[in-house]
C-alpha cells in the first residue's frame, strides 16, 4: 500500500515557507513520498477544497493512498493567537497519513 503526501503550491505562495517544511518532515518521519506540484490547478479542481464560487486556493495538502486522494488542509491552521499552528498542522497531516 503506497502512500504519498501531495502539496500543491506556487513560487509566489507566502504560506509555502510553513507548509513545505511540515510536509517534508512528516514524509521523512513516516517514510512516505512527498510530491510537490507547482500551480496544478487541474489537480485542485478535481480534488481540492473549493470556495462558494468553485475557486481554489493555494497551498493545499493531500494524502494519496491506493489511488484515493484525501484533502488534508488548505493553507495552514491557525492557533488561538492567530499564528500558524505548525504543531497542529503536523499532527493533522500525520493522522491523515496514518488513516489513509
Amino acid at each position: 500500500m503506497q502512500k504519498k503526501i501531495v502539496l500543491v503550491t506556487a513560487p509566489w505562495d507566502s504560506v509555502r515557507k510553513y507548509v513545505e517544511p511540515i510536509c517534508k518532515v512528516v514524509a521523512e518521519q513516516l517514510g512516505v513520498e512527498l510530491e510537490i506540484r507547482e500551480e496544478d490547478y487541474s489537480f485542485l479542481v478535481d480534488y481540492g477544497e473549493k470556495d462558494d464560487f468553485g475557486g481554489v486556493e493555494i497551498p493545499q495538502v493531500f494524502v494519496v493512498s491506493n489511488g484515493k486522494v484525501t484533502h488534508v488542509f488548505t493553507r495552514i491552521p491557525l492557533n488561538e493567537k492567530g499564528q500558524p499552528d505548525i504543531t497542529g498542522a503536523t499532527e493533522m497531516l500525520k493522522k491523515a497519513v496514518a488513516q489513509a
